[in-house]
């Protein structure tokens, strides 16, 4: 497979409402669009859109290892492997700029091979996802409307933001919405690293009895020892995320001290060959893997969701309907049907493609 040019292109999606999280508030998501130009006049496209208050690099650093990736790749052949390898010996520091040209390559072969990228990466399509609905920090009011309005849609999973407000207030609010949504609705919450140990086991101890599916980094990502205390001790199972981004995290969950699951993230973690390598890691050691964009536009959303097909085992929903959170048009497969998507055995991406 040969590289005739690879091109950057700048993009912004505005979120269609702030997201508030313990690291601050989100309203856009900003980075660039990487378009590789392959055999036959094939196209294959990808997305860095860097966060570092999550783990990620700056965007002048993303930007940097995106000119460096474009200038080593630019006219070179090879297979997908060494394609590959070439960009994670070129920028391994800068995680989103690797998942944009790993996706992009990954695109480019599903293309050129004439199959769904979920066949690339083991999976066996059509594939149906299960998906979480978000709802971000706010009142309690507002929670359970957005709870009511998701369990409309046909979301059977929702994910609640906590770490913005006092803890009691989320007690209250996280209490509202399991009595609006009733017992079949799985809930789970996202703390983005806001609590300590301590606070963390005294907060899942207390609503332990409303049926919490699992907590997300519960304590900071450099907390091991306390990511650790709250796995062996709170009655609620964790899930690591932006830990993950680290690579002594990365080792100790794999070593079983960590977490229950991992929150598979290509742009924090360096895109779609990382995802798969580490998911085949952890199950082999009882650790399940669930795949979550970082509001990623259509293209980065497209391939997380062929990853959660060829990673994602069970009915655990994934963190895929970023449709719902930009103000940007996505293909009608993209978009969660009755809290699913529907992986097709379609080349490439397989969904319809915006301009």
């Amino acid at each position: 497979m040969k590289i005739e040019h690879v091109t950057l292109e700048p993009v912004c999606y505005r979120l269609r409402k702030p997201i508030l999280t313990h690291h601050g508030e989100l309203r856009d998501r900003r980075g660039w669009r990487v378009r590789l130009l392959g055999p036959a006049g094939l196209i294959g496209l990808g997305e860095a859109l860097p966060l570092p208050t999550s783990g990620g690099e700056s965007p002048a650093e993303s930007l940097a290892a995106l000119e460096e990736l474009a200038s080593a790749l630019d006219g070179r052949s090879g297979t997908l492997g060494e394609l590959l390898d070439r960009v994670d010996e070129t920028s391994p520091d800068a995680p989103s700029a690797r998942c944009a040209l790993d996706g992009a390559l990954h695109h480019l072969a599903a293309r050129a091979k004439g199959v769904a990228l979920a066949r690339l990466l083991g999976a066996t399509p059509p594939v149906t996802v299960a998906v979480n609905a978000l709802i971000g920090v706010g009142g309690t009011e507002e929670s359970v409307e957005s709870a009511r309005a998701a369990q409309a849609r046909g979301f059977r999973t929702l994910k609640l933001k906590l770490g913005g407000i006092q803890s009691d207030d989320e007690e209250v609010r996280l209490r509202a919405v399991r009595h609006a949504v009733g017992d079949s609705i799985r809930l789970r919450i996202d703390a983005n690293g806001a609590w300590s140990a301590e606070e963390a086991i005294a907060f899942l101890t207390r609503v332990a009895a409303l049926g919490i599916e699992l907590v997300e980094q519960p304590v900071r990502a450099d907390d091991l020892a306390g990511l650790a205390r709250v796995h062996a001790e709170a009655p609620i199972a964790v899930a690591a995320d932006e830990t993950l981004t680290r690579p002594e995290g990365r080792e100790a969950l794999l070593d079983g001290k960590l977490a229950t699951f991992a929150v598979l993230k290509p742009m924090l973690l360096g895109g779609l060959r990382s995802c798969v390598r580490f998911a085949r890691a952890a199950a082999a050691r009882g650790v399940h893997c669930i795949v979550t964009t970082t509001f990623e536009g259509w293209i980065g959303t497209a391939q997380a969701t062929h990853l959660a097909a060829a990673t994602h085992a069970g009915d655990r929903a994934c963190g895929l309907a970023s449709s719902d959170v930009l103000e940007l048009d996505f293909p009608p497969e993209l978009i969660p049907r009755n809290g699913v998507i529907h992986v097709r055995d379609h080349p490439g991406l397989g969904c319809s493609e915006p301009a």
